[in-house]
């Protein structure tokens, strides 16, 4: 028998090498600056665009060339499946290189238009080189350079899902890490104005009941007993379908941040590309900010939204109640098919339902208070990056894990005797 190579049954230590490499190169790409760009950003809606930076491991505020970071390829893979959705549910089967063209020229377009608003957030020079001269050109030049680096950084992240350790996860964590080292030093000072303004202890209850409940949530499961032929009897015992308490994790808010960022963009790049649209560009940059009711209001809806959504699609009652059929599987006073996806599916809205509710509470309902004291961004934001960094840990460890069961199954499989050959 062949020996195994894939990526998923590498050893712990060659994950981390290939994740070492890949975040070497996404690291460099950081601290690439665009030379044409300078300046300070400008702009309106600046607390979203930073929400959005921490949650897809960009830095729209420091231009380089991994600015964009991975915001256009989260967008694109989520906007794929509102756009095909209809298809999905009618069981369609959609081929996988289409899939892969379709999200990648969405990620493309996407990536197109936050350039061309991360661009006319600072000062342009000039192309000096003969026929190229000249700021068009310059402006050609930039969104090329950004859209290249949006590519770029959703390959080393696809290649780190396939290689190495953490997916996105380590980008994103990255991200979470230089942000809180960015306003470290200025914590006290926002601390003393919160307690003032008497915000401080709800941000401070927000964070412990986030640590409290999610650790929590990334731990228990509901378990649904499950009837297996020749296998669920009094002698061997009885088998489940475990549903965690969380099925969508933190990914709801990380992707609430990237979608919410979206219309920020567009109209932002039309208010520049189209002559006499700067005034009414602006007026809905300022109406859709987290410092705004309606951008406010929008957040949490698609906060609680994505949560649903993601728990649909972690489980997928569909799959499920199929394989269970195909496996002789049933609930108890259930029926296979149709009436156990619909089970299932309740199951899931349920759970997904009131974690949302936790999401909103926890991490929504104290940027608030952005409307009034949006100097405390950082803090206000808190609770919302705590359970991005704790969900995002918690997969980690759980890959970590299954890597190193993988990697002994692997191990005592060839050297059995007999069960390796070169």
């Amino acid at each position: 028998m062949a020996r195994v190579r894939d990526g998923k049954f590498a050893s712990l230590r060659t994950k981390l090498l290939w994740t070492a490499l890949f975040f070497v190169c996404f690291m460099v790409g950081r601290y690439i600056p665009i030379p044409l760009l300078h300046g300070e950003a400008t702009g309106t809606g600046s607390e979203l665009l930073n929400a959005a930076n921490v949650a897809t491991g960009g830095d729209f505020f420091y231009p380089s060339l991994f600015s964009l970071g991975l915001g256009p390829w989260m967008a694109a893979a989520i906007l794929w499946r509102f756009l095909f959705i209809g298809r999905i549910a009618r069981g369609r089967r959609i081929p996988e290189t289409t899939v892969n063209r379709a999200r990648n020229a969405l990620m493309v377009v996407l990536a197109v238009v936050q350039s061309i608003s991360l661009m006319a957030n600072y000062e342009i020079d000039a192309l000096p080189w003969g026929p190229f001269s000249g700021e068009l050109n310059a402006q050609i030049l930039i969104v090329v350079i950004l859209t290249g680096g949006a590519i770029l950084v959703a390959w080393l992240a696809q290649r780190n899902e396939d290689l190495g350790l953490g997916g996105i996860t380590m980008f994103i964590l990255y991200q979470i890490v230089i942000t809180a080292m960015r306003n470290l030093g200025t914590l006290p000072a926002q601390a003393a104005e919160a307690l003032e303004a008497g915000v401080l202890w709800f941000v401070i209850a927000a964070c412990l009941g986030v640590v409290l409940i999610g650790v929590f949530y990334g731990n228990a499961e509901m378990r649904l007993h499950v009837n297996k032929v020749s296998i669920d009897n009094g002698f061997i015992g009885v088998s489940y379908l475990p549903i965690k308490l969380n099925p969508a994790g933190a990914s709801p808010i990380m992707y609430a941040f990237a979608l919410l960022a979206i219309p920020q963009y567009v109209v932002h790049a039309v208010g520049v590309v189209i002559p006499g649209a700067g005034t009414g560009a602006s007026a809905f940059l300022a109406a859709w900010s987290l410092a705004s009711p309606i951008g406010f209001t929008a957040y949490l809806l698609l906060l609680f939204g994505l949560t649903i959504f993601f728990g649909l699609f972690t489980v997928d009652p569909k799959d499920t109640a199929k394989r269970m059929r195909d496996g002789g599987e049933y609930f108890d006073h259930v029926a296979p098919g149709p009436a156990t996806r619909r089970y299932i599916r309740r199951r899931v809205v349920a759970l997904s339902a009131a974690s949302g509710v936790f999401l909103v509470v926890f991490t929504g309902l104290p940027l608030i208070a952005l409307g009034t004291h949006p100097q405390l961004q950082f803090l206000l934001t808190a609770p919302g990056t705590l359970m991005i960094l704790l969900g995002l840990l918690w997969l980690l460890q759980e890959e970590i894990a299954d890597t190193l069961i993988g990697t002994k199954y692997v191990f005592a499989f060839r050297t059995r005797p007999g069960g390796a050959t070169a």
